[in-house]
């Protein structure tokens, strides 16, 4: 490592393990200027900038998992120095609780040009009960950053019993107008709303609790690049067009979630098969009416699904109604995930699906 200039990491490939505080990442890469890494906690972050930051050039960083808000973090992050940092990405996609931690870092931060945040913001007593607006994103960023030339942005969070606040009044807070953004409100059940706001062009994977009024559909491809996606809508079900239209909008999507109890009131409606998802290779369906099962297991076309999740009781429902075009589309299935124990009837699934791999739920792992 003595003489390695350069560290780059899957971002799949994620460090768990915390260390102590005399202990060191990369101990003998004096010369290590550039990194990207992928860490479980912000914590772990934090740890390997207070070690190498003075010595960073470039630094992109993927976190994985939630943390409870540690007030000691923001002692730590004081102790940070970056002079030379002039690259800075952080990924979040998990809804973490470390929102004023983040904030904190990002103003130490004073020497970078180029920044990209695509960060999922969980609700708690320090995050903003606003819309995050050009206005919020100055004062608590930007101008801690005179050398910014360059700030790519995806910021999504939850909100509830805000005040109204119109499409102008947002507009108008971004006074920079080469700051081309968009963004999207949701409206949930029970007085929540969901509030997501993007730079463009759109430079992230990844699209989290997209309802119907999303506008997943515009003429410029805006999330073609996409290739996580989880629906989410308990106001108005995902009819079989929405689909179609979704299959073109993003060729590139690779998993899919849905979360939809509502069952479909247009079923007829569309020709289901010419859905086809060319790339899709997870398929996460625990928490679903029925019909969105039989749509995807029935009728569009499937041809690289190789994992499936899915809620037990609907499972053994397609499985009862041995359809041939479900065998067909599952023929590459790898990998089946259950949303309760189904260990007993494990030779039910394998002789459906002989290919697949049934992973234990962990109810089943205990007996």
């Amino acid at each position: 490592m003595r003489f390695v200039q350069s560290l780059e990491l899957d971002d799949n490939c994620m460090l768990t393990g915390a260390l102590n505080d005399d202990e060191f990442y990369f101990p003998q890469a004096i010369r290590l200027t550039h990194i990207r890494i992928s860490f479980w906690t912000f914590n772990q972050c934090v740890h390997l900038l207070i070690q190498l930051g003075s010595q960073l050039d470039s630094f992109t960083v993927t976190i994985g998992t939630l943390t409870e808000h540690q007030h000691w973090l923001i002692s730590d992050i004081r102790s940070i120095s970056c002079p030379n940092l002039k690259q800075m990405t952080i990924t979040m996609y998990r809804n973490f609780k470390n929102y004023d931690a983040c904030i904190s870092l990002l103003q130490r931060l004073s020497n970078v040009e180029y920044l990209t945040l695509l960060l999922a913001i969980d609700k708690t007593d320090t995050t903003p009960d606003h819309f995050i607006d050009g206005f919020f994103l100055e004062e608590n960023i930007l101008r801690y950053m005179p050398r910014l030339r360059q700030f790519n942005f995806h910021i999504r969070y939850i909100l509830k019993n805000v005040s109204h606040t119109t499409i102008d009044q947002i507009r108008q807070s971004f006074v920079k107008p080469q700051q081309s953004f968009d963004y999207v409100i949701d409206h949930f059940r029970n007085n929540y709303m969901q509030y997501q706001i993007y730079s463009r062009p759109f430079i992230g994977t990844r699209l989290d609790f997209v309802s119907n009024q999303f506008p997943l559909f515009d003429n410029n491809n805006t999330f073609s690049n996409v290739t996580i996606l989880l629906l989410f809508d308990d106001v108005k079900p995902f009819e079989n067009v929405f689909f179609e239209r979704l299959a073109r909008a993003l060729p590139r999507l690779r998993t899919l979630e849905i979360i939809n109890p509502l069952e479909q009131r247009e079923k007829t409606v569309a020709t289901k098969t010419n859905i086809v998802f060319t790339h899709l290779t997870v398929l996460i369906l625990y928490d679903i009416h029925m019909d969105y099962a039989e749509l995807f297991l029935y009728e569009i076309h499937l041809s690289s699904l190789i994992e499936l999740a899915i809620d037990k009781d609907i499972l053994f429902t397609i499985i009862g109604q041995n359809q041939q075009r479900t065998s067909d589309n599952c023929s590459r299935l790898g990998i089946i995930h259950t949303s309760n124990p189904s260990y007993e009837s494990i030779d039910a699934i394998q002789k459906f699906f002989p290919r697949a791999h049934y992973i234990k739920h962990v109810k089943d792992q205990k007996q």
